[in-house]
C-alpha cells in the first residue's frame, strides 16, 4: 500500500474529513490492527497539539465505533447475503453504501478497477488482491484506476468491509 495515500486518509479520519462510510472502515482498521491503533493515535495526537478541528472533530471522531465494534465481533451467520453477478456475495452496512464482501474459500472476483477511492478492511480470513496479502485488521486503499482482483486467500471463507468515495485525485495518486 501507498504510505502516502494511508496517512493522508488516516488524518482525513482524525480530521473529520471522511464521509460516514470511510469512517467506519477507519474504525474497523483501529480496532483490529496495532498499526491501526498506533497512526490513530499519532494523528489525533498531532490534531489535538496545533489545536486545528480539535472541538468540533471530538464530537464526531467515534460516531462509527459502536458499528464497528459490532462488525468486529463478526457474528456473520444471521447477514442477509445477496449474490452479486460476479458470484461474490454482499450485504450492505453502513449509512451509506458501505459493504460487507464474503468470498468462500478459492473464490475471486473479476479483475477490475474503479473510479473512486475504495477502502478494504479485513474482518475474517485472508483477502488477496494481486498487490499483496491481507490479514484480518488490515487496510487495503484501491486507489482509483488500479486495477485489482479481490480474492479469498487460504483454506477459509474472507469476509471484508468495503466502502468508496470520491476523493480528489491529488490525495491519493
Amino acid at each position: 500500500m501507498n504510505s502516502d495515500a494511508y496517512h493522508a486518509f488516516m488524518l482525513d479520519h482524525a480530521s473529520g474529513a471522511l464521509s460516514n462510510d470511510m469512517s467506519l472502515a477507519a474504525e474497523l482498521h483501529i480496532l483490529l490492527s496495532g498499526t491501526g491503533r498506533e497512526t490513530a493515535d499519532i494523528w489525533s495526537s498531532t490534531r489535538d497539539a496545533v489545536g486545528l478541528w480539535a472541538n468540533e472533530v471530538r464530537a464526531l471522531e467515534h460516531e462509527c465505533l459502536p458499528e464497528a465494534l459490532e462488525l468486529a465481533v463478526g457474528d456473520f451467520e444471521t447477514v442477509p447475503w445477496k449474490r452479486g453477478l460476479s458470484g461474490v456475495h454482499y450485504a450492505k452496512r453502513g449509512r451509506g453504501k458501505g459493504k460487507l464482501m464474503r468470498l468462500d474459500p478459492g473464490q475471486a472476483a473479476p479483475e477490475h478497477s474503479h473510479s473512486a477511492l475504495e477502502a478494504t478492511v479485513v474482518l475474517e480470513g485472508q483477502f488477496e488482491d494481486g498487490h499483496g496479502v491481507y490479514q484480518r485488521g488490515d487496510l487495503v486503499l484501491g486507489r482509483p484506476g488500479i486495477r485489482h482482483r479481490p480474492a479469498a486467500h487460504g483454506d477459509n471463507m474472507c469476509i471484508c468491509y468495503v466502502a468508496q468515495e470520491a476523493l480528489p485525485f491529488w490525495r491519493f495518486s
